[in-house]
């Protein structure tokens, strides 16, 4: 596939078969995040897998409750309420595989950098037909003490990216893009 078709079609997948991808394909993926830039070289990232959805089921119970709990402090959180308490609701939309890219050291330009690991994660799956997906709202409960554990992340890494991956049940659908703001910035005259 095309780098520019790629880019233009790969969207949010939530809807997946119970087909797991299997372990090679995964690291193609996490060999293709690895290529991302970074600044001054030092790819401060670490790729965790969790493939068990025993473990992703209660990964999401947890991460269910710990966002219920904060509503009350985040008004924005309020309309998720009613998803939330869902019993059958799934944060990783029951998702055969879920890889949180963690940055290895505090350093703001290292979250930055597990960004562009992700996008070209999300890329690479969608160019091998897999579906991805951010899950922005797993990223609170990524970042306690406790999920760490369960996880297996040392102390001084930070989870940035949980990317949801496995092959989509039928064409993901996005919105259309908006033109770009563009705003170009000339040498003054003098």
């Amino acid at each position: 596939m095309d780098v520019l078709e790629a880019i233009r079609t790969r969207r949010a997948t939530r809807e997946f078969t119970e087909q797991t991808p299997d372990a090679a394909v995964i690291a193609s993926l996490i060999e293709a995040a690895a290529w991302a830039p970074s600044g001054i070289n030092l790819q401060p990232w670490c790729f965790f897998v969790v493939d068990d959805r025993a473990t992703l089921g209660a990964c999401s119970t947890q991460a269910k409750a710990l966002m219920l709990g904060q509503a009350e402090e985040h008004p924005e959180l309020a309309g998720l309420r009613p998803m939330l308490e869902s019993p059958i609701f799934n944060i990783f939309y029951n998702a055969p595989i879920l890889v949180v890219i963690c940055a290895t050291s505090a350093d703001e330009m290292a979250m930055k950098d597990c960004c562009l690991a992700a996008e070209n994660l999300m890329l690479a799956a969608h160019g091998q037909g897999l579906g991805s997906c951010w899950i922005g709202l797993s990223e609170a409960w990524l970042n306690t003490p406790a999920a760490k554990t369960r996880l297996g992340v040392p102390t001084g890494f930070r989870p940035v990216a949980p990317i949801i991956i496995g092959y989509p049940k039928g064409p993901a659908h996005g919105g259309e893009r908006r033109a770009p703001d563009v705003r170009h910035v000339r040498r003054e005259a003098g």
